[in-house]
């Protein structure tokens, strides 16, 4: 079942607002000890405009609380790239920090 967001009111007091279009599991490794999973969800915005509709944020189950790589773009599959990128950069530097 698909649901006609235009035909939902959001109201004034509703200061954000987003759907889920997509979610995937993606697990980056940079080796023996520097393994990491992410759940990523790729929303799109529902109240708002911009330049950038879409955004993607990962959650590692293993730590919660901890690191979430966020992206946004004009596209959703942009917007996860984003997320995917920023989540590199953030471990690559964490595995050459450990090394130094």
């Amino acid at each position: 079942m698909t649901l006609d967001w235009r035909r939902v009111a959001l109201t004034e007091h509703m200061t954000e607002a987003a759907a889920v279009v997509g979610e995937c599991q993606v697990v980056l490794d940079f080796g023996p000890d520097a393994c990491v999973a992410y759940e990523v969800k790729i929303y799109e915005t529902l109240k708002g405009s911009g330049d950038e509709p879409y955004f993607a944020i990962g959650r590692s189950a293993r730590d919660p609380e901890g690191y979430r790589p966020f992206g946004s773009a004009a596209t959703p599959e942009a917007a996860l790239e984003a997320c995917l990128a920023a989540a590199g950069v953030h471990h690559r530097r964490l595995v050459k920090q450990s090394r130094e």
